[in-house]
């Protein structure tokens, strides 16, 4: 199967998972997840702009920062992250990222089943 970009459904989420700004959220799988994936989104944060601290329960997630830097939380430390970086959140964990820089945060986020 092949999601050509034009088809990819593209939704704007403001504060989302209580975070700050909008949050651009494209499907990369058109809706069409295979096996244990729950989502699998490519994220864009402007500046200022944040995914809230939040859990996962039943669910792990495996960032990938295509483009930019940002801060990613984990709850006990905040780490500088850029592109290149991967940053794992296991079942049961909490996490969170935000961007501080004038260019723009581009994000690989995979939600997949523990």
């Amino acid at each position: 199967m092949v999601n050509r970009s034009e088809n990819m459904p593209v939704r704007i989420e403001e504060n989302f998972r209580g975070g700050t700004g909008e949050v651009i959220i494209k499907d990369l799988t058109a809706g069409k997840k295979p096996g244990s994936v729950r989502d699998c989104n490519e994220m864009t944060l402007f500046r200022g702009c944040s995914v809230g601290f939040h859990s996962h329960n039943g669910v792990g997630e495996v960032i990938y920062v295509l483009h930019g830097e940002g801060v990613y939380s984990d709850g006990e430390a905040e780490t500088h992250v850029r592109a290149g970086d991967a940053l794992v959140c296991f079942d049961g964990e909490s996490h969170a990222i935000r961007n501080e820089r004038e260019a723009p945060l581009k994000i690989l986020a995979f939600i997949v089943a523990e």
